[in-house]
């Protein structure tokens, strides 16, 4: 009740600002038929609408080439999502497109999803045909917020200028102004409230309508979004406020039309993964408890400085990234004659850390039954130091057995906020069909940062904004069997992101997610796992602080030039070929005055220098980008296709900077596409089939902010190269306007080309440290226990082929939706998802289980109100999601939500 409460306070104050802009002067009722009513969130295609999801591909788009072509006709897998897909399958975030689209599935990034992969690596997203900046893990997407999204496979094309090879997702936001061109005669819009489960509390609304402006006509829309929920990581919020205002007005400029708009986000959410985890806990839900042996808040403030953790945990040897209180790292074992041993192969070895072991003797009451101290000093030792700090340990009094309560995520971030302002400016003539030209001002900016006790924390200030001009040009006066379409763009980018951050993460181990301590805005986190950060104290003097180890600024522009041609033979065969010549400049600031951990003159009593001199890097380089793509109508509306494509690509990481090393060796890489694959619409268009091969290449980055400790030790590659191979197979069924049937099944794997190494986190029972077990056998000590303090890693030797393919990413996919509406208003909709078993990392140290989870919801609705009932995960699955980044999927993860529900509102005026 109290949640209904709430959503109809939040409906209270924005009902009357719409019903306000309803009530704008309006123009006389009587219209011709060419002024005919049209709703502004759907495609017009025809009086007659036989698929009100516009789930088949009747509707022309211009993603995939620039071309405005159906789905059925474009030589690319792709996919259109349309508002009313959105709306009737409740799609809220981007994890939820796997549902209805195939090859979207995305691995989390501590629970914050604002980028998409597209098979298997992370995608550009573009707005309006415009590409932004990287939304990975810093910002929340939203769906709701969309009129449509298309999501196109492999890389853009030419004209789009650089990307990822991936693919890429536009999403186009509501606006004023139908596909058809016309615009609404009265104002219309919706109010719309949503509660459910996990205190989901939402409400939106959007009105749009005509305007005239010194005589020129044209359309307006207005959304805003606001919700406060909670979620179901305990102490995870969901709060993000929208508001965006879109205009189109007809011959603005001479005979141009002009279409404006402006898009702010403001998101705060919080991370979290779960910890501890192991292929127990996958399979029985089992939790290894305990706390840490020695408490590292040694003032008692309530957290723990940099300078507190090296008195408390002193290391052995010289301080360094593989050398640190609660982060060591172990080499490969190998045998006898130096080849690297399979993990499940690493030597078992006797004993307990000697850094353990001497406190034990001085603490006996810690080891009440002596068990651990009869095993003598021992174990695996870090490569280099050879010594366990103490802080890495558990405290044997504490260490046990638990069912974990999977809401409880304790590798807890608790604070992001991100701002977002996006907008666009165009200008576009297409009244002639054969000759059309636009210019299009795009502008994004992102203001974030990351309050984390891990504690690694950024803050990143990243804006950028493009100006692009496109002509489109249909040949005339040619053979009657020929008919060539042309299309010209030139572009200029200007990217600047300035960005600071702090230290590695040492907590995702620590914090005992069953402990009777749990507070759940606080992850779980007590004084001894709650870690300074420089947000609260960057003081490098103080025992209580931690401050930025990172500072920089990048900056570079992107200019280029790409020409295409469309070109149908005989009516039946079609080819598009085009090119692209890309020419980028950047420069790297590192600035001088932050503090780093570790170096010359650093000890354990004093493990901070600071860096007195920055560093810069600037350079230029070029790249050509190039595609061809054949196909062939043949009998039955069968189309079968070919694609190559060769795609240049800015290497800036997911923080849009790009590091001195990238600018030095040249910063625009390369990747190329060969797809081939089969479309057909039958039965009088009602049946839309498509399936695919492919091969891609990709690079993806390894920037400071998915590991910075493994960065730091790995810096020699900021890069590494991929390939995905893969098919997938596609079928939608429409017979009528109240039923539709679809599904897609895949199989697909990614593998690193060449095989390169890495250092990756694994706890210590993959090390070869062993239980401690009584007489009888029980386990009193599980040998994880022995470093959940810290993080522990292992460096995987390059070319080891066991490890050549990368992991979290299930290779057989599947999913069947479908829905029947009833003439009365009441529907149904069902959808189902299968992921096959996976890995979670390079390692393979834990497998999750085939997964199927069931979706459906009952709706009903008139022309005013309608309203929904969801339940999603219906037959309360137990599963869980590998993190994103190879070099931390063996350890963590996340815990899935079970059942759930929702109910929408919606008022229709």
């Amino acid at each position: 009740m109290l949640k209904l409460v709430r959503a109809s306070v939040y409906a209270s104050v924005i009902f009357p600002a719409s019903q306000l802009l309803a009530q704008a002067p309006q123009p006389p009722a009587e219209k011709t038929a060419s002024e005919s009513i049209v709703t502004l969130e759907k495609f017009v295609t025809s009086e007659k609408n036989d698929d009100p999801n516009y789930l088949l591909p009747a509707q022309p788009v211009e993603s995939s080439f620039g071309f405005s072509k159906t789905l059925l006709e474009t030589p690319r897998s792709s996919s259109l999502i349309s508002g009313e897909t959105i709306e009737r399958f409740s799609l809220s975030a981007v994890e939820d497109l796997a549902r209805v689209v195939p090859g979207v599935f995305t691995t989390t990034r501590f629970g914050i999803q604002g980028g998409i992969d597209v098979r298997n690596v992370p995608a550009d997203t573009y707005f309006r045909g415009m590409r932004r900046l990287s939304l990975q893990g810093n910002a929340r997407s939203v769906l709701a917020a969309m009129d449509s999204i298309e999501v196109v496979k492999g890389p853009p094309s030419p004209i789009f200028g650089m990307g990822k090879i991936g693919g890429y997702t536009n999403a186009t936001p509501k606006s004023g102004r139908a596909r058809n061109g016309k615009y609404l005669v009265v104002p219309e819009g919706f109010m719309q409230a949503i509660v459910g489960s996990y205190k989901r509390n939402e409400a939106s609304f959007g009105v749009g309508g005509p305007i005239e402006v010194a005589g020129r006509k044209g359309g307006y829309y207005i959304y805003a979004l606001k919700e406060d929920s909670e979620s179901f990581a305990k102490g995870v919020p969901i709060e993000q406020e929208i508001g965006q205002a879109s205009i189109s007005l007809e011959d603005a400029v001479g005979k141009m039309r002009m279409e404006a708009g402006i898009s702010y986000q403001v998101s705060r959410t919080a991370g979290a993964l779960t910890g501890r985890f192991t292929q127990d806990l996958v399979d029985t839900g089992r939790y290894i408890r305990g706390s840490a042996l020695v408490n590292l808040d040694l003032n008692g403030s309530g957290v723990i400085g940099i300078r507190e953790m090296f008195r408390a945990s002193p290391v052995s040897g010289a301080i360094g990234a593989n050398n640190l209180p609660l982060i060591q790292t172990f080499a490969w074992p190998r045998d006898a004659a130096g080849r690297p041993l399979p993990v499940d192969q690493f030597p078992k070895i006797s004993g307990i850390p000697l850094n353990m072991y001497n406190y034990l003797v001085a603490n006996p009451a810690k080891d009440p039954t002596g068990l651990l101290r009869a095993q003598g000093a021992g174990g695996p030792r870090p490569a280099g130091t050879a010594q366990v700090p103490i802080g890495m340990v558990l405290d044997p009094t504490t260490v046990g057995y638990d069912q974990l309560d999977m809401r409880r995520s304790a590798a807890f971030e608790r604070n992001l906020r991100a701002e977002l302002v996006t907008g666009y400016f165009d200008l576009i003539n297409d009244r002639n069909p054969d000759f059309t030209y636009k210019n299009q001002v795009f502008f994004d900016s992102m203001d974030q940062y990351k309050i984390s006790n891990q504690p690694f924390s950024p803050k990143n200030d990243v804006l950028l904004w493009e100006n692009k001009f496109t002509v489109v040009k249909r040949f005339s006066q040619l053979p009657d069997w020929v008919t060539v379409n042309s299309l010209a763009s030139v572009n200029f980018r200007y990217t600047r992101a300035n960005t600071k951050s702090s230290g590695g993460d040492y907590g995702t181990h620590r914090s005992d997610a069953m402990a009777p301590t749990w507070v759940d805005e606080r992850g779980g986190m007590t004084p001894n796992t709650t870690f300074a950060n420089p947000f609260e104290n960057e003081d490098p003097a103080s025992d209580d602080s931690f401050p930025f180890t990172s500072h920089g600024r990048t900056a570079f522009t992107e200019s280029g030039a790409g020409l295409m041609f469309d070109v149908d033979l005989a009516r039946k065969t079609n080819l598009i070929v085009g090119g692209r010549y890309d020419v980028s400049k950047a420069k790297n600031w590192n600035y001088g005055g932050v503090w780093a951990i570790g170096g010359t003159g650093t000890s354990n009593a004093n493990p901070l220098r600071q860096v007195t001199a920055g560093t810069t890097a600037e350079g230029s380089d070029d790249g050509v980008s190039w595609s061809a793509s054949l196909s062939h109508q043949l009998p039955f509306n069968v189309r079968p296709y070919f694609t190559i494509a060769r795609s240049s690509l800015a290497l800036d990481g997911s923080d849009n900077r790009i590091a001195n090393n990238i600018i030095a060796a040249g910063h625009i890489g390369s990747a190329e596409l060969k797809e081939a694959g089969v479309k057909s619409s039958l039965f009088k268009n009602t049946v839309f089939l498509t399936g695919s091969v492919y091969e891609q290449t990709r690079i993806i980055l390894q920037s400071p902010d998915e590991d910075p400790a493994a960065a730091a030790a790995t810096a020699s590659a900021f890069a590494s190269s991929t390939k995905t191979t893969g098919a997938e197979f596609e079928v939608k069924w429409v017979p009528t306007k109240q039923f539709f049937v679809t599904a897609y099944a895949l199989s697909q794997e990614t593998e690193f080309a060449p095989n390169s190494g890495g250092t990756l986190l694994v706890d210590a029972r993959t090390l070869g440290f062993k239980d401690v077990v009584d007489a009888s056998g029980k386990v009193i000590y599980p040998a994880e226990a022995f470093l959940y303090g810290g993080r522990s890693r292992v460096t995987l030797p390059e070319g080891v082929d066991a490890f050549k393919l990368k992991g979290g990413n299930p290779e057989v996919q599947a999913a069947v939706t479908a829905g029947y509406t009833l003439r009365s208003g009441l529907g149904f909709t069902f959808s189902s998802n299968y992921l096959s078993a996976v890995n979670t990392g390079r390692l393979g140290i834990v497998r999750l289980p085939r997964n199927t989870t069931y979706n459906a919801n009952v709706f009903y609705g008139t022309s005013k109100w309608s309203v929904k009932l969801d339940l999603f995960n219906a037959l309360d699955e137990r599963y869980f999601k590998p993190r994103t980044g190879d070099t931390l999927g063996d350890a963590l993860a996340q815990a899935m939500p079970g059942r759930r529900w929702q109910v929408t509102l919606r008022r229709n005026f």
